[in-house]
């Protein structure tokens, strides 16, 4: 290496050293900064989690599959074709409707196929409460044929 080349070196090496200031750590320090970042940390409970201030929302995903919206809507017409939901829906006004009323899957929210089948499982079972007013009719229809 010749004499310009190692001044160059020299000289990069020390602007290095100028802008770039070396922080030396002994061993006491290192040991008060543990203590002192380890004492100000919190304490988890094993079932409380790191930011419990911030309620966490789910994203939810759409259903984009033609044919999986086809066969969801098939079976919620299947479900408003009923007598059940015909009562429920004069009945029960929509205003009216609480979380014991029986809603209506999403069809567009991302659901496993067994998670949407359960869906509509549950609604169905739902709108079966109403078709009583049916049976009544129907049993007073019978009664006044005797």
């Amino acid at each position: 290496m010749d004499r310009a080349t190692r001044n160059i070196l020299k000289s990069w090496v020390e602007d290095d050293n100028e802008t770039l200031p070396v922080r030396r750590a002994t061993k006491e320090k290192m040991k008060s900064d543990s203590r002192e970042s380890s004492s100000s940390r919190k304490k988890l409970k094993p079932n409380e989690s790191d930011n419990s201030s911030k309620p966490t929302k789910k994203v939810i995903e759409l259903e984009t599959d033609p044919t999986t919206l086809q066969r969801r809507q098939k079976q919620i017409d299947y479900g408003k074709n009923t007598v059940g939901y015909h009562n429920y829906v004069k009945k029960v006004p929509i205003d009216q409707r609480t979380k014991d009323h029986p809603k209506t899957p999403d069809k567009y929210t991302k659901y496993s196929r067994r998670s949407w089948d359960m869906l509509i499982k549950l609604w169905r079972k739902k709108l079966h409460e109403y078709d009583t007013d049916v049976k009544q009719e129907y049993e007073s229809y019978s009664e006044e044929d005797n």
